[in-house]
């Protein structure tokens, strides 16, 4: 490292991030750490440093807010011309049968598909789906719950659908990020801002993600 000061100087930034403290339930702990079927184990095992973290909203028009927004906005005004809608999902069956529609689209759908597993009976996990004027599904994503922290864990759109399987991925996570702040959650989690492609870290940086070392406590199950 002594050889490469611009190395030196991105540990001193990382270092320097601020931190945003966690907590999680024992029960939801040992639910998801250790499971090699996602990431969300890993996510959680300790703290982690410089992770995208979204602040859920509850209100849909102050989240939307400000210039930061507006390229996010003009996204979402599209994804209604083209009349996408997106919904929560209330059982792993019917989202499977959106979700498997989409991956037989994509020319990585046959390997993903082998990674989308039931959850366990103790794990938590919520969906959604994106879908345009016909109910032809456009985007799906499904989300870890632990408490007032949520991983978002697969995100994926229709290719062949295009452009309005785009617009959608932006309508889908704004929907999810207002149901989930709504329910009470306060983080989402996303990973490793190091380990995205610049394409996902643009897309996260509209949404409102914010790169952050995260301290993760892990309470008892009967502690609020």
């Amino acid at each position: 490292m002594l050889r490469h000061p611009a190395l030196i100087r991105v540990c001193v930034a990382v270092l320097r991030l601020p931190v945003v403290d966690l907590r999680v339930r024992q029960a939801d702990f040992d639910a998801w750490s250790g499971t090699s079927s996602s990431p969300v184990g890993r996510m959680i095992s300790s703290g982690r440093r410089a992770q995208s973290i979204l602040e859920l909203p509850t209100d849909e028009k102050l989240y939307l807010a400000g210039r930061s927004k507006q390229a996010l906005r003009t996204n979402l005004r599209h994804a209604r011309d083209l009349e996408v809608t997106s919904d929560r999902i209330t059982t792993y069956e019917a989202w499977f049968e959106a979700a498997n529609a989409i991956l037989h689209a994509r020319p990585d759908g046959p390997a993903l598909a082998q990674e989308i597993d039931k959850p366990a009976p103790a794990q938590q996990v919520v969906y959604y789906v994106s879908r345009d004027a016909d109910t032809t599904p456009l985007a799906f994503a499904r989300v870890a719950l632990l408490g007032q922290l949520a991983v978002l864990f697969t995100m994926l759109s229709n290719p062949s659908r295009l452009p309005s399987a785009s617009w959608a991925r932006y309508q889908l996570h704004t929907f999810l990020a207002l149901d989930l702040g709504r329910r009470g959650v306060k983080h989402l989690l996303v990973g490793s801002a190091f380990r995205e492609t610049v394409g996902n870290q643009h897309f996260q940086h509209l949404l409102g993600y914010r790169v952050r070392n995260l301290r993760v406590e892990v309470i008892d199950s009967d502690v609020a």
